[in-house]
């Protein structure tokens, strides 16, 4: 059954002008002067760039283009709000942050390795329990307060 351009029209749920310039741009043939519309839908899917096919949103090709274009879209949005928080001073580079966070595992370390050192005459002959633990719970604190200026930037407090 052949069908007019208004019928085809209103049975592909488009406007038509839209027939007409798809007939007219060789989309779409016309049989007698009429549609076909079975072999019509088939020159229109192949014959239509699926940026602009959004007649059909189930079919494979158009869905593919509109999630690609979508996600196109969301990786540059994100790209920007990445770009933007590196220039606020927000973000820093992955190589960056791990130089920082091994300069402060080696100043931990150096300076928990030097409690020892520093208490070892205090605790001789020391035998009461709670002058022990005074005097290294003391280092402790002293060491972990040089550790935090010197992490802080605040090196001669």
């Amino acid at each position: 059954m052949l069908l007019s351009r208004r019928e085809y029209a209103a049975r592909r749920g488009v406007a038509v002008s839209a027939v007409q310039k798809a007939i007219d741009t060789g989309r779409i043939t016309l049989t007698d002067g009429k549609i076909d519309p079975e072999k019509a839908d088939k020159e229109w899917l192949a014959n239509t760039n699926p940026a602009y096919n959004s007649t059909h949103p189930n079919d494979g090709l158009s869905t593919s283009y509109h999630k690609s274009k979508a996600m196109k879209s969301a990786y540059e949005a994100m790209l920007k709000k990445l770009e933007y928080e590196e220039r606020a001073g927000k973000l820093i580079q992955l190589v960056q942050a791990q130089s920082e966070a091994f300069t402060a595992a080696r100043a931990s370390r150096n300076y928990l390795l030097m409690i020892p050192r520093r208490i070892a005459p205090q605790l001789v002959g020391q035998t009461n329990i709670s002058n022990i633990e005074y005097i290294l719970t003391k280092e402790i604190k002293t060491a972990l307060t040089g550790l935090c200026n010197i992490l802080t930037g605040n090196e001669g407090e």
